[in-house]
């Protein structure tokens, strides 16, 4: 498998580390790189690279404001100094978030998770619904309006924005139906979609106005695969 790269940082220096780091990884292919996202606008056509290292501030447009131009966004991983941009980041759904300085062996999972993503994502169709049995009847559920999945006793509950759905199922064999790559177990009786997490305060995860506790064992996972640090 050879994936393609473009790493956009109006640092030179960031730029040429970056690049180094895709450089150390065999299926890691650099096929270009810029100095702002304006440039990127035009290059993103030419080179239609599969995951892109974004940096957030540069001058003109911020790696943020980028993103939301792009139509069919590739694999986004933002770099950044600053952490606290985490939570935005991960509202326009980017798959990764490096903070600087950036470290091999960080970077090394980062790029064992893209792996594992482009590697399923070629071998099957990707998944964006799912059936639920509730009540007698199958209910159709679109995985970007999952809020949270909570186990309780020998059932599973399914808040969406639509509504509230009891399954008998436990938490296990329910998750086994989600992509991994969107989905994560934060409490041995609460899974939550990582792309909708708006905030993490203290031990608790916050989407819209639910609040869904943190287990202690899963903390540092949490942590590391939000904000791209343990704690």
């Amino acid at each position: 498998m050879n994936i393609s790269c473009l790493v956009i940082d109006d640092v030179k220096l960031n730029r040429e580390a970056m690049l180094d780091l895709i450089g150390s990884v065999e299926f890691l292919t650099q096929v270009g790189n810029c100095e702002s996202a304006l440039e990127a606008v035009n290059v993103m056509k030419e080179l239609e690279p599969e995951v892109v290292f974004l940096d957030i501030e540069m001058p003109g447009m911020t790696g943020l404001e980028f993103i939301k131009t792009l139509q069919n966004p590739p694999l986004i991983v933002m770099t950044t100094s600053h952490k606290e941009y985490a939570s935005e980041g991960f509202d326009l759904n980017v798959f990764d978030y490096l903070v600087k300085p950036i470290t091999r062996e960080r970077f090394t999972k980062c790029a064992n998770k893209i792996y594992d993503h482009f590697k399923k994502r070629k071998g099957q169709p990707p998944i964006d619904q799912i059936f639920v049995k509730s009540n007698n009847k199958y209910v159709r559920v679109k995985l970007n309006e999952i809020l949270y999945v909570e186990a309780m006793r020998d059932f599973v509950i399914v808040y969406t924005d639509k509504a509230k759905l009891i399954t008998l199922m436990n938490l296990k064999e329910f998750t086994a139906q989600l992509p991994d790559d969107k989905f994560m177990r934060i409490h041995r009786s609460y899974v939550i979609p990582v792309n909708r997490v708006e905030a993490i305060e203290g031990n608790v995860v916050k989407i819209l106005n639910h609040e869904i506790p943190i287990g202690e064992s899963y903390r540092s996972k949490v942590m590391s695969q939000l904000l791209g640090r343990d704690d």
